[in-house]
């Protein structure tokens, strides 16, 4: 068997980017270590395709990424033959966008609940929760498989709404600004069928898997990582990962936290 190689997952929002800016610039010195490296970057967000392709694009990255939460999973054509070529082929777990907003639609119309989908939104008004910019906040509303959220409802309220999409076969997760609905798929999901993917393609290698999140939302990926990091977030508190072995928590938030914690754990385990 050959030396160990190494698949990091990350999330994006204040994890690799900066919670207020965006930016990946404290990043850089890990991410060129990756790259030197030839070791597969993997975004694995709550973003969409549209935004996620974008920042693989500023990055140079062309490796596999989920989105919306572990809810679609995109490869590009011919990447695990050996030909990376530049289109993508995403497969979808569970109900589209379109069928989520239906479900949501009546519940909402039979219980009452006071909530704010990005679909009941215009653009500007997604850029000034966000502090995207009026053109990224319209690839965030474009949507394959969940729908974000503003709760303004009561807590008991937000339980009973949880139990009416379970009862639905959906789920409610907890991002770094919003509530997510989906139907099938979270984080973990696409760290297992990734992970399977590249067994199945070089089966003398041994690959140790790296994750790196900040949220609730993260819990299941960093359940499935061999070396689970979690990134200090910027505000509130940490999600509670007392159930997770191996974890090991950044000395800064954000994209400053990732890159030192990359890079040691990348010179430790090659």
């Amino acid at each position: 068997m050959n030396k160990n190689r190494l698949l990091v997952f990350t999330d994006l929002d204040g994890t690799l980017l900066d919670h207020n800016s965006y930016s990946t610039e404290p990043a850089s010195e890990a991410l060129a270590l990756l790259e030197e490296n030839n070791i597969p970057l993997i975004f694995n967000t709550s973003k969409t395709r549209s935004e996620t392709i974008k920042l693989r694009r500023k990055l140079h990255n062309n490796h596999p990424f989920a989105t919306e939460n572990g809810s679609c999973l995109s490869v590009p054509d011919g990447y695990f033959q050996g030909e990376k070529k530049k289109t993508v082929h995403t497969t979808f777990f569970g109900l589209l966008y379109t069928q989520i907003r239906q479900v949501l639609a009546s519940i909402r119309a039979e219980y009452g609940f006071e909530f704010t989908g990005f679909g009941d939104m215009a653009a500007k008004e997604v850029a000034h929760l966000t502090g995207l910019s009026a053109d990224e906040a319209v690839m965030a509303k474009d949507r394959d498989c969940s729908e974000p959220i503003v709760w303004a409802d009561t807590d008991e309220n937000l339980e009973t709404f949880k139990r009416l999409l379970a009862a639905r076969n959906m789920q409610l997760t907890v991002g770094g600004r919003f509530y997510h609905v989906f139907s099938v798929g979270d984080k973990g999901l696409a760290v297992h069928w990734l992970a399977d993917y590249f067994h199945a393609e070089f089966p003398d290698h041994h690959f140790i898997t790296i994750g790196l999140g900040d949220g609730i939302n993260d819990l299941p990926m960093l359940n499935k990582v061999d070396h689970p990091i979690l990134v200090r977030p910027m505000h509130g508190n940490a999600p509670d990962t007392s159930n997770i072995e191996n974890i090991s928590i950044t000395d800064a938030p954000g994209p400053a936290g990732w890159n030192r914690s990359v890079i040691n754990l990348v010179h430790e385990l090659l």
